[in-house]
């Protein structure tokens, strides 16, 4: 198993290196990738502070590879860890998904439409999407699957207890401000949802499948935190273990927090449509609920898994 750490380890590491080269040979001045007239030539102080951020970003999945596979990664508190990797997943989960999916259609059409309304041509070389996001798919796996071990041996016990507990264990009983709060999310995902889907419905190729990815999480965050908010209160007992519902609450609040925040900072920067990303009072709007709806969802489950965490069993004392 040790072995198995070290060389995800070494890929998620690897996959993070084209995106760091790429970026700091951009911020040293480099033009490499960038074709001429590109809207990028033009960025400002503006994109070389982003750049410089996800820059900063990158680095920190190098960190937390580490960390989880480090002595020292096990020693520390857990709500460490847990903010970095919750923004990780959120920012690399839809990635996984759509590249994968953009790539096939790719493939079977013979060409890609592009990854944004004005065409990669116009913003960057096409090289340079496929390195690049197939750096980020790469580091989605191997640091979601780095992250399952880890928690694995450090939550056991809280993952593997069961979705419903049987009578013969303290219940936790739900809040009413979470069930609030909860209530309010679920009014702010309700404009995400409608937007990305309306939008998948409306564009072609790249973009279609984003937003459509876009709106399957927004669905997903929602159902699931539902779900472990019911769990909670209802009567009925299942075997079914907490985890699978854990899972989908922590990616789906994550994907709508984080990248509903990345899309609102580009859309009111300016930096987004360097980059083909069109945005509108509407879909500004949209992007602060995302936001909103995904932090909401993520204190909902943040505060369901303490109040289960609460209710184990102490751990036996070692012998």
């Amino acid at each position: 198993m040790e072995r198995a750490r070290t060389v995800l380890v070494a890929l998620t590491v690897a996959a993070c290196l084209p995106y760091l080269t790429l970026k700091v040979i951009w911020l040293t001045g480099g033009r490499t990738g960038i074709p001429r007239g590109s809207l990028l030539l033009d960025g400002g102080a503006t994109l070389w502070v982003l750049n410089a951020l996800t820059v900063a970003m990158d680095c920190v999945v190098v960190l937390l590879a580490l960390a989880l596979t480090r002595p020292w990664g096990r020693r520390l508190p857990g709500g460490l860890l847990a903010l970095p990797l919750w923004c990780a997943g959120g920012l690399l989960g839809p990635i996984a998904v759509a590249f994968p999916l953009q790539a096939a259609q790719s493939a079977l059409t013979g060409g890609a439409d592009g990854h944004g309304d004005a065409g990669p041509q116009e913003v960057l070389a096409g090289w340079v999407w496929t390195l690049v996001y197939t750096g980020f798919t790469v580091q989605a796996l191997g640091l979601g699957t780095l992250f399952a071990l880890y928690v694995r041996e450090r939550w056991g016990a809280l993952l593997r207890s069961p979705l419903r507990p049987d009578g013969t264990r303290p219940r936790p009983a739900a809040d009413r401000p979470s069930s609030r709060t909860f209530a309010a999310a679920v009014l702010l995902a309700v404009p995400t949802a409608v937007v990305h889907a309306r939008d998948a419905v409306g564009h072609g190729g790249d973009n279609r499948i984003t937003d459509a990815t876009f709106a399957m999480y927004a669905v997903v965050a929602v159902v699931a935190v539902g779900t472990l908010l019911r769990s909670e209160s209802g009567a009925r007992t299942s075997r079914a273990p907490l985890w699978p519902t854990l899972t989908a609450a922590w990616i789906g609040s994550a994907v709508l927090a984080c990248w509903g925040g990345w899309l609102l900072v580009g859309a009111l920067s300016g930096a987004g449509r360097r980059v083909g990303q069109q945005a509108d009072g509407m879909l500004e709007l949209a992007y602060a609920c995302q936001t909103l709806a995904g932090l909401a969802l993520a204190a909902v489950m943040t505060r369901a898994v303490r109040r289960r965490a609460h209710a184990l069993p102490p751990s036996p004392a070692p012998v």
